[in-house]
């Protein structure tokens, strides 16, 4: 189904997508985390993974090292990632500070640690090609691993399972009426547009707005939760 959203000048067409995607026949994925996930509405959340409330997901891996990356969410509500800057290997870093940004055009987006510790390696293979965000953002899409330092403690401030799941599905209510909103402080015209009760709009949404809604998304759905 599909709801007109006009920002600014430009058209676009969200596709709501309510329990159409929770159908087994749309779950097969190429990739082992895929094909053990969950999903919160539209989004993907393999089993067994963290994640925090700045979207960011953490995989603790059988070495006692983590890896990090951005979840299907963010990926999906951007729309094309063009570029994916890590900090570099070596880095020390504290819950809540920038571990790596996205590029879209010319503006980014910063993604915090959802842990502390040190960055032993990056994904030079998401960097080269950031549509891996896209194709497979829990495996192949990992950006960053990391040694965590306090790892016991920080885990408890992460969503994992039932929680997750229930978290993410508030997530993406909350972004329809934030869109929603910024639609009609933009342009008055588009305040009778409407979206479906229930329903998520995706697929890119983030590309058609201004610079202020980029920024304010930012801060509400990446920078608020992890300090």
């Amino acid at each position: 189904m599909v709801a007109l959203f006009v920002v600014g000048t430009v058209v676009v067409f969200f596709i709501i997508e309510y329990l159409y995607r929770r159908s087994p026949k749309h779950a097969a994925a190429p990739s082992l985390a895929k094909a053990h996930a969950v999903r919160a509405d539209r989004f993907l959340l393999p089993r067994g993974y963290f994640f925090s409330r700045g979207h960011a997901w953490v995989n603790l891996l059988f070495s006692g090292k983590t890896r990090v990356g951005v979840d299907d969410f963010v990926q999906k509500v951007i729309g094309a990632i063009d570029g994916v800057s890590p900090v570099a290997a070596g880095t020390e870093v504290k819950r809540g500070d920038t571990l790596f940004t996205l590029r879209q055009g010319n503006r980014t987006l910063t993604v915090t640690a959802p842990v502390t510790g040190k960055v032993l390696d990056v994904n030079y293979a998401v960097v080269r090609n950031p549509r891996l965000l896209a194709e497979d953002p829990y495996e192949e899409g990992w950006v960053v691993l990391l040694e965590p330092k306090n790892i016991a403690a920080e885990i408890k401030l992460l969503s994992v399972a039932e929680e997750a799941v229930r978290w993410l599905h508030q997530e993406g209510l909350r972004f329809r009426d934030f869109i929603t909103a910024r639609a009609s402080q933009i342009t008055p015209a588009s305040a009778g547009a409407t979206l479906l009760d229930g329903g998520v709009p995706v697929n890119g949404a983030l590309r058609y707005t201004d610079e202020q809604t980029w920024q304010l998304f930012e801060r509400e759905f990446l920078a608020g939760g992890e300090k």
